[in-house]
């Protein structure tokens, strides 16, 4: 990946006196960076791009800011946060999903300044819902084999680790945007791989269509009426035609720079289209079943925050803080191993 740009979102107050002009040029320059390089040959490519990047860092901008406040992620907050008991199993769980991120482990490491007490930043999980039969308990009696929907929390994530909050936001804000410059530069490798592959089947049907004519297959064409050519035939031809029509949009043998830009203005002119947010309320009991009955007793009320995208990806994020003293150390496989030997 290249570098995110450092001086992007130095803040949230850039959304009340409007977006500062370096601020965009400065995007504009990432955008042209992580995508095609060569856009920059383009006449007025920055006066074309320079709506689309606003409407990019706007949004990006207001997606983090609306993230709750961080919670604290840990043992002791475990028992009190019905959101850290939904998201881990158990006590024990949270304290291996913590020891797991490599991403807390690099951030410690790689710090030249004193070590923070709290390192913040976004837990991030797949949410999964399983159905399944099991019992309930309705009254006084116990129901067997009932639909139930279980739902499951895997494939925690930590991502921008800080010393602060603020720079957590900001850190988020430029994965944000560099998400949907990622977005624009799948557009282009797809439209480069969609010229590649039509320019091989064309050639592949006009190699077959030559060696059919130049056969006897195709000896009877010649005193033939038009309209009563040999089906096969006019169905291949009209596939080749078909191609060469696609094919005729493009105007040279890899895909142009007009295309490039224009993969890039589409995908940021409309990025809540590829990424955004929304809450998600569910009611489930202790063991994680959703309950239909919101009136029930063991029933809770849990609000998630997911962030998904054009491309279906999901995932449930939580804005948190962990304590220092709380990271355990990474398991020692050996001296796990010599405790069986």
């Amino acid at each position: 990946m290249l570098r995110f740009l450092s001086s992007l979102f130095t803040g949230t107050s850039e959304q009340q006196k409007g977006l500062p002009e370096d601020l965009i040029e400065q995007a504009i320059d990432r955008a042209v960076e992580g995508t095609d390089q060569r856009i920059r040959a383009i006449g007025q490519y920055r006066k074309r791009l320079h709506q689309p990047v606003e409407f990019a860092v706007a949004h990006v901008i207001a997606l983090v800011d609306a993230l709750p406040a961080p919670v604290e992620i840990s043992s002791r907050a475990f028992g009190l946060d019905p959101l850290l008991r939904t998201f881990f199993v158990s006590t024990d769980h949270l304290r291996e999903v913590l020891g797991s991120f490599k991403t807390l482990r690099n951030y410690l490491a790689n710090l030249t300044e004193p070590l923070p007490e709290q390192i913040f930043g976004l837990l991030s999980m797949d949410m999964e819902e399983r159905k399944g039969f099991g019992m309930e308990l309705v009254g006084d009696s116990l129901r067997r084999d009932v639909l139930q929907v279980t739902v499951n929390f895997s494939h925690h994530r930590y991502l921008g680790p800080t010393s602060n909050e603020m720079d957590t936001r900001r850190e988020l804000k430029k994965r944000a945007f560099d998400f949907l410059i990622e977005k624009a530069l799948e557009r282009i490798a797809c439209e480069r791989s969609k010229r590649r592959e039509l320019d091989h089947q064309w050639h592949l049907l006009k190699q077959k269509l030559n060696t059919m004519k130049a056969g006897n297959w195709g000896l009877d064409l010649m005193s033939a009426d038009h309209e009563q050519q040999h089906p096969d035939l006019a169905t291949l031809e009209a596939e080749i035609e078909a191609i060469e029509r696609e094919l005729g949009q493009f105007h040279t043998d890899h895909l142009g720079l007009e295309e490039s830009l224009a993969s890039v203005i589409d995908i940021l002119s409309y990025p809540a289209a590829w990424l955004a947010s929304r809450e998600i309320r569910l009611h489930l009991d202790s063991m994680g079943i959703k309950i239909q009955d919101s009136s029930t007793a063991s029933c809770k009320e849990i609000v998630l925050t997911e962030i998904f995208s054009g491309t279906a990806e999901r995932r449930i994020v939580l804005l948190g803080h962990i304590a220092r003293t709380d990271i355990p150390e990474p398991a020692n496989i050996w001296q796990e191993a010599k405790r069986y030997l």
